[in-house]
């Protein structure tokens, strides 16, 4: 085998080196890009999934809060508009009160469950009996004459002028508040009471 030979074959065996090492390098560089780009999508997914979530809490809590805010403000508009109504009725409760007893039905009417009351609550015995001064006498000396019988003895009539509708009656330091003051002197519960029965009504 001559020089030309032998460097021909070199060559070749040279040739065959480069290209083999050129495709080992050239595969671990596909692996190695292979593993970056899926290390690199992982990371951006896990990224968008965090921010995802986050996105999702604080739309949860602008949603909560704008649910707090209006359910705030229709609170404060449901009190307003009671305040408003009640403040409308109260006036025209005292009124029908002392429409009724201006009324000589009403006002009978009002005298006997009055009347009614005290005999299941108080004991016998002398009763007082305080009352609006407008109470037409005819009318309360018929009920004196019926507690006279009933309780064995006369009761006390007192025309007072603090009693702008209706009676009291006292018996034994026990009392039977059956005035217009008296009966709306616990406003609130009244108040309540009315506000229970306006939640009863259908809306149309």
């Amino acid at each position: 085998m001559n020089l030309d030979e032998r460097e021909q074959g070199l060559l070749k065996l040279v040739e065959s080196y480069r290209e083999t090492e050129c495709r080992s390098l050239l595969e671990a560089a596909r692996q190695e890009a292979a593993e970056l780009i899926g290390r690199t999508y992982r990371q951006e997914r896990a990224r968008l999934h965090e921010r995802l979530l986050a996105e999702r809490a604080g739309a949860r809590e602008r949603i909560q809060a704008a649910r707090a805010e209006r359910d705030t403000r229709t609170r404060a508009g449901g009190e307003r508009a009671s305040s408003r109504i009640l403040a409308n009725a109260w006036p025209r409760i005292e009124a029908a009160l002392r429409g009724r007893w201006r009324d000589p039905e009403g006002r009978q009417t009002w005298v006997q469950g009055v009347h009614a009351q005290a005999r299941h609550l108080l004991p016998k015995g002398v009763w007082t009996l305080r009352h609006a001064p407008d109470w037409p006498e005819p009318e309360w000396q018929a009920l004196g004459a019926a507690l006279t019988a009933e309780l064995g003895s006369e009761p006390r009539f007192v025309a007072d002028g603090s009693v702008s509708a209706g009676l009291a009656i006292e018996g034994a330091g026990a009392l039977l508040d059956g005035t217009l003051e008296g009966l709306l002197k616990d406003r609130t519960r009244i108040e309540a009471r009315l506000l229970a029965l306006l939640e009863e009504i259908p809306r149309s």
